[in-house]
């Protein structure tokens, strides 16, 4: 038996199997395993297979978007080794997460070494005072927005902190401001180089939260390895 392993963040196992199902006919077996958006796909054949290769490169280029390791390393494990080969310090906000990233990062041995502080800043007046998000740009646009989610970077990044990671959004069960359950911001970066992305997600509350977690380790993931800009 021949095995691969590609580790994909941002989808559902649907989403996932609907882009494989243009690989049925090539005589490789896939597994898929999804939690929360984090997925691992397991790629393989009974025997050698000469289209194993091409199938193997094909799936790479479906999903690489979404792709962040060819081994069983977890996005923590991930996020811990490259934080540290970078040289880099974190610091990380979190308003619907409510310190769920802080919390898994703190599972990885010596984090402290590059992990400086978390700000659960789940009140607006917190982001004003604690983050220094402009009540201009909370009048304007809202907590849940692009600009605010910028903004939290911006003030989580205050030195010796030269990374920042920020979230904010609607994890239910009821709307605000207007906006849908699900809707997410995601910030991360340092000075004029901090993205924000903009995500939707489905399911309950926890899940929401959860997804927004895995997603966000995901995007911190490829800022770190210079591969961010391509998503």
């Amino acid at each position: 038996m021949i095995k691969e392993i590609v580790k994909i963040c941002g989808l559902t196992k649907s989403e996932i199997l609907k882009k494989l199902s243009r690989f049925e006919d090539s005589g490789v077996s896939f597994e898929v395993d999804e939690d929360c958006l984090d997925a691992k796909i397991t790629m393989s054949t009974p025997r050698s297979n000469r289209k194993f290769e091409d199938v193997k490169c094909a799936v790479y280029n479906t999903f690489q978007n979404e792709v962040y390791s060819a081994t069983d390393a977890s996005l923590l494990e991930l996020v811990g080794h490259f934080l540290k080969v970078n040289g880099r310090v974190l610091g990380v906000a979190e308003s619907l997460t409510g310190g769920e990233i802080c919390s898994r990062l703190t599972e990885i041995p010596g984090i402290s070494e590059c992990f400086y502080e978390g700000i659960v800043c789940y009140n607006i007046a917190s982001k004003t005072e604690r983050l220094g998000v402009r009540r201009e740009t909370l009048e304007k646009y809202g907590a849940i927005s692009k600009q605010t989610a910028y903004e939290m970077v911006q003030g989580i990044t205050a030195a010796p902190v030269d990374i920042g990671l920020a979230t904010t959004g609607l994890a239910g069960p009821s709307g605000d401001e207007g906006k849908p359950v699900g809707l997410v911001y995601i910030g991360v970066g340092a000075g004029e180089f901090i993205l924000v992305f903009e995500r939707k997600f489905k399911g309950s509350r926890n899940h929401i939260r959860k997804c927004t977690a895995n997603v966000a380790l995901f995007y911190l993931l490829r800022y770190l390895n210079g591969d961010i800009w391509t998503l």
